[in-house]
């Protein structure tokens, strides 16, 4: 039996070299303490979507704690493992935990009265260049949340031992960490967002197949879940995806027309 160790293993698919080496890469290598980093290269698109990829290589992994993380983000200090490992290890019904989620509470109706889509996003992180933070709330605690964002997220060894994530319906390059957060919830476990600073360079980008993969989702969790709310967004499991999805292009041309017309 493989002997498990108290550290966090690093698992990250990269398909840049240059990226994955200016951020993930060097802000790990500056870590002070016991780490491991499980580097999955995927240039040649051998892996066919993430949750493929990251269930190869957390399988590797022998730490405590698995972080799977994007190629591009870099950490906030040289001490921010440590300080991770103390706050996972301060939760005794840890599930998923990551650096940016959404509540519960952030329902449907709210966001498309008000339109504001990062109302009920929790993190303390930044993405993009210049850096804008990712959320409306701040927290300075972990918090109970319905989904954890894929840039950057944990799990309990023993969690993933038992639960890997789905490769079926998560079959591309997005919502993972989503589906994964409804299936622990669903087991009883508990998401969290950590109080701990990263940089994403990417701002995030829906793509059609992201559509796709949302609507598996909703089939697979509508019996337990009203909606589903992630970061880029909160969707109903009543509502086809199908007409959620044309609601959300059209609010996103609408905000478009409105910056360029404020840049004038």
């Amino acid at each position: 039996m493989r002997q498990v160790q108290r550290m966090i293993s690093v698992v990250c698919v990269y398909n840049d070299l240059s990226i994955y080496s200016e951020y993930l890469l060097s802000s790990i290598q500056r870590q002070k303490g016991d780490h491991e980093l499980i580097a999955i290269d995927n240039r040649d698109g051998h892996f066919k979507s993430a949750a493929e990829a990251l269930n190869d290589g957390g399988r590797k992994a022998n730490g405590d704690f698995i972080m799977f993380a994007h190629q591009d983000v870099r950490l906030d200090s040289d001490n921010w493992l440590n300080g991770a490992e103390e706050m996972l290890r301060s939760i005794s019904d840890l599930g998923i935990a990551g650096v940016a989620g959404r509540e519960d509470k952030s329902g449907v109706i709210s966001v498309l009265i008000h339109g504001n889509q990062l109302a009920g996003v929790i993190s303390v992180t930044t993405h993009g260049d210049p850096p804008e933070p990712v959320g409306s709330i701040h927290p300075i605690e972990p918090l109970r949340v319905q989904t954890v964002d894929e840039c950057l997220f944990f799990v309990p060894r023993d969690v993933f031992a038992s639960v890997w994530m789905d490769e079926q319906v998560c079959d591309d390059w997005h919502l993972y960490s989503v589906e994964y957060s409804l299936s622990l919830r669903e087991r009883g476990l508990v998401v969290y967002v950590l109080p701990l600073q990263v940089h994403h360079k990417s701002m995030g980008r829906i793509s059609e197949t992201y559509f796709t993969v949302l609507a598996k989702i909703v089939a697979k969790h509508k019996n337990h879940f009203l909606t589903i709310n992630t970061t880029i967004g909160v969707w109903s499991t009543v509502i086809p995806i199908n007409i959620q999805r044309i609601y959300f292009r059209l609010r996103e041309s609408i905000s478009v027309f409105m910056a360029s017309r404020q840049t004038r």
